[in-house]
């Protein structure tokens, strides 16, 4: 599974702004992974996951520093972006990653994964066709004063700190997403995965193997689930803004792979494909699996409203094989409180402890 070279400097401190339904909490295992393998230390949200979200973020929401440490190195749960409070707490040399995804898959995903806790869903959560009643009169059911409200409309740029109320055109959309480029040293396109992923490779110094991964956090009949005629233009209205960070971003993408130079990429796909197939054969038992039949500490956290896939390892793997094989699939809740208890040697607080 080894192959590739280091670029022979530390990696830098990172901040990944992970947004929500998008395929960030595989790029967060591959950091998570990092972070153990180096020994880094990651700035944790004080209780229990995320900071404080949908509040914007603020440098109080941060466990302090462990003892002996100078600096954080990672800052990766969920967040809603607020970059001068972010620079308060990283390192002025941070690379600042996130991930964006198609908003049509995006907004499927976030509905149905956020149906009974997002209060414009909440009134759906048991109607037969929820998704169908909702994009026929969102404005029933969304009100924009409640913050709860974040990922009922433009999921992505709420998580990116983006106010979508007001007017569709006009110069301040240019300006806003220009000041995001600024931010941002790499915006991820998720369905173009494993070409951002090299980027970031480049970007953090890391060998190919570190790029090892599975999809994580996948929800049951995602890949088969067909939209009704006429929903994803809906969705795409509905969402606007997200419609167009997504296709600002996508071509920022595309211009990076272009100076990257479009042969290396191909040859270096290849490799990294050929390695994640590797990977699997030697860690899986098999394809993602339902909650039911996943062990019990390798299932992912069950949302009410949909069944969130996982995976379950090879058998009697040797026990160097078997504990690389088991972070790699391990779920973002277990790994964050694997991390936090040996970073700080405690169990995290679930509510303030202060």
């Amino acid at each position: 599974m080894l192959r590739g070279k280091s670029s022979g400097r530390p990696p830098p401190s990172v901040v990944f702004v992970k947004t929500h339904k998008t395929g960030s909490s595989t790029l967060q295992n591959i950091l998570f992974r990092l972070g153990e393998r180096r020994n880094l230390t990651v700035a944790f949200p004080r209780y229990p996951y995320q900071f404080a979200y949908p509040q914007r973020f603020a440098a109080a929401f941060v466990e302090p520093l462990p003892p002996g440490a100078a600096r954080y190195n990672l800052l990766l749960s969920h967040l809603r972006l607020a970059a001068s409070e972010l620079r308060r707490v990283m390192p002025p040399d941070s690379l600042y990653l996130t991930i964006l995804r198609d908003p049509v898959r995006t907004f499927q995903s976030v509905f149905a994964y956020y149906r009974s806790t997002v209060p414009a869903f909440r009134p759906l959560a048991n109607h037969t066709q929820p998704l169908a009643a909702f994009l026929q009169a969102p404005a029933r059911y969304y009100d924009l004063a409640d913050v709860g409200n974040g990922l009922a409309r433009n999921p992505m740029a709420f998580d990116l700190g983006l106010e979508a109320g007001g007017d569709e055109g006009g110069s301040r959309w240019d300006r806003e997403l220009e000041q995001l480029n600024r931010t941002f040293h790499l915006v991820l396109i998720a369905e173009h995965f494993d070409e951002s992923l090299l980027l970031a490779r480049e970007l953090l110094g890391l060998r190919l193997e570190e790029l090892a991964y599975v999809r994580l956090n996948a929800r049951q009949g995602a890949v088969d689930e067909a939209l009704a005629p006429g929903l994803a233009r809906q969705i795409r209205a509905w969402n606007w803004l997200d419609v167009r960070l997504y296709r600002y971003f996508q071509a920022v993408l595309w211009r990076r792979v272009e100076r990257y130079g479009y042969m290396r990429m191909k040859g270096e796909l290849d490799a990294l494909r050929l390695l994640l197939r590797e990977t699997r054969e030697t860690c899986l038992a098999g394809e993602a699996v339902g909650p039911e039949e996943t062990a019990d500490e390798l299932r992912p956290w069950q949302p009410d409203t949909a069944a969130i896939l996982g995976y379950n390892l090879r058998p009697s793997l040797p026990p160097a094989q078997h504990a690389s094989c088991y972070r790699l699939v391990l779920p973002e809740l277990q790994y964050h409180a694997h991390l936090y208890y040996r970073q700080y040697g405690r169990e995290m607080c679930s509510l303030p402890c202060d």
